[in-house]
């Protein structure tokens, strides 16, 4: 007889194997109650200007744009990558619009966009990423009620935007935004 190890006064007739799963599978349990995942509809509510968006957040994605445009894919690949994917991480909680309403009104950043955007392996990689995110956010209904505040700060008629996330082209609406 063995005893379950979260219940000392319970006997289970079990063989060793099932107990270890089974206690294994109570410590999953008893953790994952332990660990707070936050509400995938925090932003329902909030208006444009109160969606996150920190100025860490900003030089976070100052460095990673920059790096982005002025590095060959080569470069990125062997002296950046670890830490530019840690910046993504860093950033993903962001929404997309806020994501991108900071690249494209700061010039510079536009300007890195473009270079960004010219190269096929950059290109690739960043809309795949931003698809997941717009995507995810698609779902939830939160890219719609920001599109005129976003497009203010971008400062892209809403009309040109909204084509591209009506259709959720992704790629198209930051072809957009680069080349307007």
């Amino acid at each position: 007889m063995f005893f379950d190890a979260f219940n000392p006064d319970t006997e289970i007739d079990k063989k060793p194997s099932e107990v270890i799963y089974h206690v294994n599978l109570n410590k999953c349990s008893f953790f994952a109650k332990m660990i707070k995942i936050p509400k995938m509809n925090t932003a329902e509510n909030l208006s444009y200007q109160d969606l996150p968006r920190t100025l860490e957040d900003e030089t976070k994605i100052n460095e990673l744009i920059t790096t982005l445009g002025s590095h060959g894919k080569i470069d990125l690949l062997f002296k950046h990558y670890s830490r530019l994917n840690k910046i993504g991480d860093e950033l993903r909680y962001l929404h997309p619009f806020k994501f991108l309403g900071y690249i494209f009104s700061q010039p510079n950043l536009k300007n890195y966009m473009k270079d960004v955007f010219e190269d096929y392996f950059k290109r690739t990689n960043f809309v795949k990423d931003f698809a997941k995110t717009c995507d995810m956010y698609d779902l939830r209904n939160q890219l719609y009620k920001y599109l005129d505040n976003f497009s203010n700060e971008v400062n892209v008629p809403s009309e040109k935007l909204k084509k591209y996330v009506d259709k959720k082209d992704w790629k198209g609406l930051l072809k957009c935004l680069v080349y307007y």
